[in-house]
Order: structure tokens, then C-alpha cells, then sequence
């Protein structure tokens, strides 16, 4: 299968996210290749175009740290902090042309640890988490079992940027 990582390729999630994607023995997308069988955001920044969204055969896989629906939108974990909520968690959804809406493909819940800043918890913790569901995510996708649960709407919220 060849995997397109989108994204900053300096950060940690990214390279994570490499790493575990050549471990799967899977091939990375290069400028060489017409189009991809899959599509991952480890980390996102800004909202990718939906024709780029819907490039990749099988679709495109977004990691927002929060327990999805509730909690979309940017800064995700400050907003928990900021709440003094007891969790958040790791959600990889695949995406559509809404902001953290698509349907949950792996979600695991993590306990926030308050005597780390919320930076330090998201390094140590959250990525973590996420490089555990990516895992499962993809030995979904390889098996030809994908896992797709839509959000519920009744539980949803959206968080400006802190």
C-alpha cells in the first residue's frame, strides 16, 4: 500500500507516524507516484483542500488529540486544560469536507496528567496514544476492515484557537 503523509515532516508525529508506516512495510508516497492507496495527518495546522482529501483511493485519515466529537477544532488540548477536564483523548477520523467531523476510524482515551504542561502531557502522553491507534488503524485497513462509527452530532462542540 502506498501511504502519503501530510504535514509538517519535522515534527514528532510525523516521524511517528513514518516510522510505524515502513514498519507496516508499507511504501511512502513520492512525487514519483500518480496517487496513493491512503492518506494520513499526523498534525495539522491549517484545513487541507477537499479535492486533496479525496485523492487517495481509500480515503484520508486525520489525528485530532480529543475525544471526538466533542472538542473539535484547533487547540484541543489547552481548551482541556483550560476546563480542568479529567480526559481527552486520541482520535483518528477520516476526513470530509467538515472540521474534525468525518467518521472515528480509532479513538482512545487518555487521562490528562495535570502536573505536566499541557505541551509536555501532548509529547509524552498523547502522542503515544496516537501512535497505538494508528497501529490499530491500519491493521484494520489491511485486513479490508476499516473501521468507520459517525460522530454523534448531540455531542459535539467546536473550539476557536486558543
Amino acid at each position: 500500500m502506498i501511504i502519503k503523509i501530510l504535514g509538517n515532516k519535522d515534527t514528532a508525529a510525523y516521524i511517528a507516524a513514518k516510522t510505524i508506516i515502513l514498519a507496516h512495510n508499507h511504501e511512502l508516497w513520492s512525487e514519483g507516484h500518480n496517487c496513493c492507496h491512503l492518506a494520513i495527518a499526523p498534525l495539522l495546522t491549517e484545513k487541507v483542500p477537499d479535492d486533496e482529501l479525496r485523492e487517495p483511493l481509500l480515503g484520508t485519515l486525520i489525528f485530532h488529540p480529543s475525544p471526538l466529537p466533542y472538542g473539535r477544532g484547533a487547540s484541543s488540548i489547552k481548551w482541556a486544560y483550560k476546563r480542568q477536564e479529567p480526559i481527552t483523548a486520541a482520535t483518528w477520523f477520516w476526513a470530509d469536507s467538515g472540521y474534525d467531523t468525518g467518521d472515528i476510524c480509532e479513538q482512545e482515551i487518555v487521562k490528562i496528567d495535570y502536573r505536566l504542561r499541557p505541551r509536555d502531557f501532548y509529547e509524552t502522553h498523547i502522542l503515544t496514544a496516537m501512535e497505538r491507534t494508528l497501529e490499530r488503524a491500519l491493521n484494520g485497513i489491511e485486513r479490508g476492515l476499516p473501521r468507520r462509527i459517525p460522530q454523534v452530532e448531540q455531542y459535539s462542540s467546536f473550539d476557536k484557537r486558543l
